[in-house]
């Protein structure tokens, strides 16, 4: 027989430990997946998002060219802190609709989790930009490496 601080109750803690741990893991886990944009829309939609309008007199061909170079150069492919999720920038421009769309996501075990967006629209002569950002406590910062971009500086603001 164990007294009051013997195995028995030791073992008992132990797995109440665990139990415990594995709940707030749980937790952890649906958070974190609650938060995550794994599409554009998405990132538009949620609440967190950030977004912010800056207009050009440049024509939205230019300011989108000068938003996709820096971003491939600079992000895609890299690996992340974690190194187990890598950068992709997906870029697509319509001229025939006046718009071209950028974004940046991260891709690890076949999940996409985007972190920015970047809609370059015709207006009139000049260019509306949206940009959107998400998904990490960092969202201004995202916006700002955008539009230095759009302002043609295609410095990398990692390196």
């Amino acid at each position: 027989m164990a007294g009051k601080f013997g195995v028995k109750n030791r073992l008992i803690a132990v797995q109440y430990g665990g139990l415990r741990s594995m709940k707030y893991g749980l937790i952890l886990l649906m958070f974190a997946l609650s938060s995550c944009s794994t599409t554009t829309d998405d990132l538009e939609r949620s609440g967190s998002t950030r977004q912010a309008v800056f207009q050009y007199s440049e024509n939205y061909q230019e300011i989108y060219r000068r938003i996709v170079g820096p971003a491939k150069n600079c992000l895609e492919g890299h690996l992340t802190f974690s190194l187990n999720a890598s950068v992709n920038i997906d870029a697509q421009l319509y001229s025939e609709l006046g718009f071209g769309e950028i974004s940046s996501s991260l891709l690890n075990v076949g999940i996409r989790n985007y972190n920015w967006k970047a809609k370059v629209e015709r207006n009139g002569d000049g260019t509306k930009l949206t940009v959107y950002a998400g998904n990490t406590v960092r969202n201004q910062h995202l916006i700002d490496i955008v539009k230095n971009w759009a302002d043609n500086n295609p410095s990398c603001p990692f390196s």
